[in-house]
């Protein structure tokens, strides 16, 4: 248990660090951070990534006789008011923040617009060295920056388990300020969103950011970051400061260096 404490709370809103499952009626302000929608079976679940003034993320889950209730209020950079909702475990392997709760909707939750003056900008960014040497931990979705270096041409992969009869996937790499390289594979529309993107600006530098990506090992049994379908989030020279430091950096070599594997870090 999460102990309580008046830290906890701010202007009548919990902080999310405080949230867990041992009390019923909670508030929160948050930003809405990213917003997909997942089948269940027949059904369908609405998830989102939600952040607070503290920088901390949730996840947070509407189930599928509750979606047309909220879905109109629940807008991607917005500021919104949550109340009276249940706090549970995530129970899946991969989670997309590492808070060990998400955020469950009741059909009594309210949800209300908020006017918050905040440019915060809300990013996990994790080091390509600490990924390539395998000490992150992998069941934890993280965010990259990186020059956008080596893309490869756009291709189709049959597959009898999809029901389009395959899937679009693309390899590229990035390139952080220590010149240290992360190879990127994404599948899906994403991939060819992406590509697409990146062909309208592939003359110029192009920096990229990707949210809420997975680790996964390649077949050479490098670590490598891959898309979760709907959850991840790519961003081509977005206008932030680390764009425009990245654009001025100028590497006096293109080399990688070599990155001893450790064990996984598990929390």
């Amino acid at each position: 248990m999460i102990p309580f404490t008046s830290d906890s709370c701010d202007g009548g809103y919990f902080r999310i660090a405080s949230l867990n499952p041992n009390m019923g009626e909670w508030s929160v302000s948050v930003k809405i951070l990213n917003c997909w929608s997942v089948s269940r079976g027949t059904g369908r679940e609405l998830n989102m990534i939600l952040g607070d003034e503290h920088f901390t993320q949730i996840q947070a889950v509407v189930r599928d006789e509750l979606i047309d209730n909220y879905l109109s209020r629940l807008i991607i950079d917005e500021w919104v008011s949550i109340k009276n909702f249940d706090v549970s475990r995530v129970n899946s392997i991969l989670r997309p923040v590492p808070h060990r709760f998400k955020i469950v909707f009741r059909s009594d939750t309210l949800v209300q617009s908020i006017n918050m003056c905040s440019s915060r900008t809300y990013f996990n960014l994790t080091e390509f060295v600490s990924i390539l040497s395998g000490i992150v931990n992998p069941n934890i979705c993280v965010d990259v920056v990186g020059k956008i270096v080596n893309v490869r041409e756009l291709v189709f992969v049959p597959s009898v388990e999809h029901s389009q009869g395959g899937y679009f996937e693309l390899y590229f790499g990035l390139r952080d300020t220590e010149c240290i390289h992360l190879e990127c594979r994404l599948t899906g529309d994403l991939a060819v969103e992406f590509y697409d993107l990146w062909k309208h600006r592939s003359r110029n530098t192009v920096i990229c950011i990707i949210k809420f990506v997975k680790l996964e090992l390649s077949q050479e049994h490098r670590w490598r970051c891959t898309n979760v379908t709907g959850s991840t989030r790519i961003m081509l020279n977005p206008d932030l400061s680390i764009t425009d430091e990245m654009l001025c950096w100028n590497p006096e070599n293109d080399q990688v260096p070599i990155i001893t594997r450790k064990e996984n870090a598990m929390e």
